[in-house]
């Protein structure tokens, strides 16, 4: 198995060297010459998102775990996380990270039983963190001990440049 292997990487690494010695015989420069080609970097893919009203341009909550969101410079992003309100579970305080790009917005909203929320304005460029846990299990009686086990929530957003105007 080792020889077949080998062999097989041998046949690559060939056909590999053929092929980039062609593409520069066909530009008419050698080897030696010929200008590295570096990968591009891929577009983060990012969720288009929506604001729940007047003030808010975006928001995200339980649905947005693990996942990238993007929003512009200046944006409003407001984040809701929630528990059933009969658990007695409850999301500890949203976190943003590193410091600077989101900064911490006022919220002008009343809140229900069950539900933690932060609201983040874009400050600069780059890229966030945000995260969050809480107990897995509800409170257990007095005489019991707790689960100890927590679940954690986690989102990535990305802040962009605003558009520029188009005249």
């Amino acid at each position: 198995m080792r020889d077949y292997t080998f062999k097989s990487f041998r046949a690559g690494a060939l056909a590999a060297l053929v092929a980039a010695s062609a593409i520069v015989g066909s530009v008419g420069g050698d080897i030696a010459s010929a200008q590295p080609v570096l990968p591009t970097r891929p577009v983060p893919l990012c969720t288009p998102l929506r604001g729940p009203g007047p003030g808010y341009n975006a928001t995200i909550g339980n649905a947005q775990n693990g996942k990238q969101v993007c929003i512009t410079l200046g944006q409003k992003l407001l984040v809701f996380l929630t528990v059933p309100p009969t658990s007695g579970l409850k999301w500890h305080p949203i976190q943003a990270s590193p410091p600077g790009v989101l900064s911490i917005a006022p919220l002008t909203l009343m809140l229900s039983r069950g539900v933690t929320a932060q609201n983040f304005i874009a400050t600069h460029t780059g890229v966030a963190h945000l995260s969050s846990e809480r107990m897995a299990c509800s409170p257990p009686p007095k005489s019991q001990v707790e689960c100890g086990a927590m679940v954690s929530w986690r989102a990535t957003v990305l802040v962009r440049p605003a558009p520029s105007p188009h005249y």
